[in-house]
């Protein structure tokens, strides 16, 4: 990794976190970084430093500007029912499931119940995530494979692979650089992507939650780099 690789990773890992905060449960921080506009700066940074073309920061810009402004405390309550609404529904019927096992067993048209805590693909970020020395905190009171998590788990890959070109350990970097690339090709792109579209599809039609479709598209973003940077880094020469 030279030194714009090093910026690029960077860039990813803080633009992941930032989604992951995006995602999680809304709190105060969120509420008034999103109101000041310290979250809109941020994504911006952060994709400039992902190497994200103008016109996908211009996007962005346009995405995040109308949350500039608001009344933090009321609009922490507005994202916590759209969030709860979106994604917490009780019962089968929720609008857009956040974890990776019951999204894609919906969407794969399977009956019945999905699995929240012991099905293969659940297990299997658990063993990626492992493998790399980490685990949620709360991983036996919700499922490690929600999208904020894994989120925060491409943010911590990316951000070890810059730590180690940093400190001249090379072959770490290529071993956490393949981490992100198994991760990214056997879970986060099978589903991510679909995640954020279909947010966006959905975050409209309810009474609360249209607020998720600006963070779904600003979601839509971040990934296309992911991905880009997961090509490049297959590809190199």
């Amino acid at each position: 990794m030279n030194e714009d690789e090093v910026r690029c990773a960077v860039g990813l890992a803080d633009s992941c976190e930032l989604l992951s905060a995006a995602f999680a449960f809304p709190d105060e921080a969120l509420a008034a970084a999103l109101a000041d506009g310290s979250f809109r700066d941020d994504a911006l940074a952060c994709l400039s430093d992902a190497g994200a073309p103008e016109a996908a920061r211009d996007r962005a810009d346009r995405c995040l500007e109308g949350f500039t402004g608001v009344d933090a405390a009321h609009f922490e309550g507005v994202l916590r029912k759209g969030h709860t609404i979106l994604y917490l529904t009780p019962g089968n019927d929720v609008p857009v499931w956040p974890y990776e096992a019951a999204f894609r067993y919906t969407a794969e048209n399977h009956q019945g119940a999905p699995s929240l805590f012991r099905s293969a693909r659940t297990l299997d970020v658990e063993r990626h995530m492992r493998e790399a020395g980490v685990l949620p905190k709360n991983a036996r009171k919700e499922p490690s494979d929600s999208v904020w998590n894994e989120l925060s788990f491409l943010a911590y890959l990316y951000g070890n692979a810059a730590a180690a070109v940093q400190e001249g350990r090379v072959d770490d970097a290529e071993t956490w650089r393949e981490r992100a690339a198994r991760f990214w090709d056997e879970h986060a792109s099978c589903w991510l992507p679909i995640f954020m579209d279909k947010t966006r599809e959905e975050a409209p039609r309810q009474t609360f939650g249209g607020e998720y479709a600006a963070l779904a598209t600003l979601g839509e973003l971040v990934l296309d780099e992911v991905g880009a940077d997961i090509t490049r880094w297959k590809n190199r020469g």
